[in-house]
C-alpha cells in the first residue's frame, strides 16, 4: 500500500514539473505572442538607451566648448540581430537602423520593405521611433549631407541608415566639437565608430 502510494505521489510530482518545463521552455524561446510582446519592449529599450547615449556625449562635449572631444561605448544585444527585430516587429524584409539628430538623437528600427517612421505612435507595437533631447539644440533632420555614408531621407527625417547586422557587438562613438570642420555624422563599420562632429557657428 505505502509502495503504491509513493509511485502515485511520485507521478503527480513528476507530471506537474513536466508541465512547468514545457511553460518554461516555451517562454524562453519566444514562441508565443506575449513573449513577441516582451521582446518588443527589450528592443525598443535598447533603441531608447543607444539614443541617450549618443545625445548624452553631444550634451558633454557642447558643455564643454570648442575644442572639446569625448568617447563613448556601447554595446548591442538586440539592435544588430534580424532574428530579435524580425521577431519583434514582425517585418518582411531586412532590419534597418535609421540615425539622425532633432534637438536629439533619434534612433528609428525600419523594416526595408516598409520604410515608415511611426514619430508620434503611442501604441507599443507600432513604435519604431526613439528621441533622446540632448543640450546641443539644433535641428539636423533636414540635411542628408552631413550624414556618411548611407545618408537618406525617410518621412522627412534624414541620417544614416545601417543595415541591423551590419551593427557590431559594441560600437565606439566619439564626439567632438572642432569648429575648423563642418558638422557631421560619419558611421564606419570596418572601424566599429560612429564619429560626429558639432560645430555650434558653422
Amino acid at each position: 500500500m505505502k509502495k503504491g502510494q509513493i509511485s502515485l505521489e511520485f507521478i503527480f510530482i513528476f507530471v506537474l514539473f513536466m508541465i512547468l518545463l514545457t511553460f518554461s521552455i516555451r517562454n524562453v524561446t519566444f514562441s508565443s505572442e506575449h513573449s513577441s510582446d516582451m521582446l518588443r519592449i527589450q528592443v525598443s529599450e535598447e533603441a531608447k538607451l543607444f539614443a541617450n547615449t549618443v545625445s548624452n556625449a553631444i550634451s558633454q562635449v557642447y558643455a564643454q566648448g570648442p575644442g572639446a572631444k569625448t568617447t563613448e561605448y556601447f554595446t548591442f544585444r538586440y539592435l544588430n540581430d534580424n532574428y530579435f527585430l524580425t521577431r519583434a516587429f514582425d517585418m518582411d524584409g531586412t532590419p534597418q537602423i535609421l540615425i539622425g539628430y532633432k534637438n536629439g538623437t533619434y534612433v528609428a528600427i525600419l523594416d526595408n520593405a516598409n520604410q515608415t517612421i511611426n514619430v508620434n505612435e503611442t501604441e507599443t507595437k507600432k513604435k519604431n521611433y526613439f528621441w533622446s533631447q540632448s543640450l546641443y539644440a539644433r535641428d539636423l533632420s533636414d540635411n542628408s549631407s552631413i550624414y556618411y555614408p548611407n545618408n537618406v531621407v525617410i518621412d522627412s527625417y534624414a541620417g544614416i541608415v545601417v543595415n541591423a547586422a551590419d551593427l557590431p557587438s559594441t560600437l565606439t562613438i566619439v564626439v567632438e566639437w572642432n569648429p575648423d570642420r563642418n558638422e557631421s555624422w560619419i558611421f564606419n563599420s570596418t572601424a566599429q565608430e560612429l564619429r560626429i562632429n558639432i560645430n555650434v557657428g558653422g
